[in-house]
């Protein structure tokens, strides 16, 4: 309850400094749902020429390409502002006024503050799953299938990311983030059309195939008490992963001033 007060003060301390300038909000706005439109419109123009994508319909790629857009959009509002500044500081030693922050320093690296206008995409996200699922015969317990698959998809990629960014406790000069972005990108798409080594990489290594994937397997096809008991485990080993990594980064880090 502590930390999701934390981040509730975060969000509104955001919200207030992004509202004093309206020219920005507007423009974020427009960007994001140019964006998404172009990448509806390329499933769209796909479709044009197939009837089936690797087993899927257009209704179920358009509610995964939602679901991608409502993962990359939490990711861009409470994670990515915190972590693109985090190995400049491991190398320089100025991660020390987040050590002294009452709070776990692991929430204040990784969530510390938030982007609220990259929220948009988030919003858009759903729209676009609640189009592509329209008249899909979805039940309530495909949309709470669905949820919870989300949530730990969101939590999957939450760790991947927060451990790739402690990678600089050990290679501060790696710069790993451009081959995760490449990968990032391939989630747009059902992890069946790729080669079955690149499909497994998408599933275990960078973990697109719980963001998208699977929850709009489940809103679009129902999910077995399989792959949501699935998704639960690797939620929760991904954080205890990034936990014990993390406290071992940690060790290894020396501030500017000792």
């Amino acid at each position: 309850m502590r930390m999701l007060r934390l981040l509730r003060l975060t969000i509104t301390l955001s919200v207030q400094q992004r509202l004093a300038h309206r020219a920005d909000l507007a423009f974020s706005l427009l960007q994001t749902a140019v964006g998404m439109a172009s990448g509806v419109s390329a499933v769209l123009l796909l479709f044009a020429r197939v009837h089936v994508l690797a087993g899927w319909t257009r209704a179920e790629v358009i509610v995964l390409l939602g679901a991608y857009y409502v993962v990359s959009g939490l990711l861009r509002t409470f994670v990515e502002p915190n972590l693109d500044w985090f190995a400049e500081r491991v190398v320089r030693g100025e991660l020390d006024d987040k050590m002294l922050q009452p709070v776990p320093l692991l929430f204040a690296v990784s969530a510390g503050s938030c982007h609220p206008l990259a929220f948009a995409e988030v919003v858009l996200g759903v729209g676009v799953m609640i189009a592509g699922a329209a008249g899909s015969g979805v039940t309530t317990g495909h949309v709470a299938a669905c949820l919870l698959l989300l949530a730990t998809g969101t939590t999957v990629a939450w760790a991947s990311r927060t451990l790739l960014a402690a990678m600089a406790f050990w290679a501060p000069g790696l710069e790993p983030t451009v081959l995760y972005g490449a990968f990032w990108q391939l989630g747009r798409y059902p992890t069946a059309v790729y080669h079955p080594v690149v499909r497994a990489l998408l599933t275990y290594v960078v973990p697109v195939a719980f963001v998208a994937t699977f929850p709009a397997q489940a809103l679009t096809r129902g999910a077995s008490l399989l792959l949501l008991a699935g998704g639960v485990a690797a939620a929760a080993a991904s954080v205890a992963v990034t936990r014990a990594v993390w406290g071992a980064g940690l060790k290894r880090y020396t501030s500017a001033t000792s």
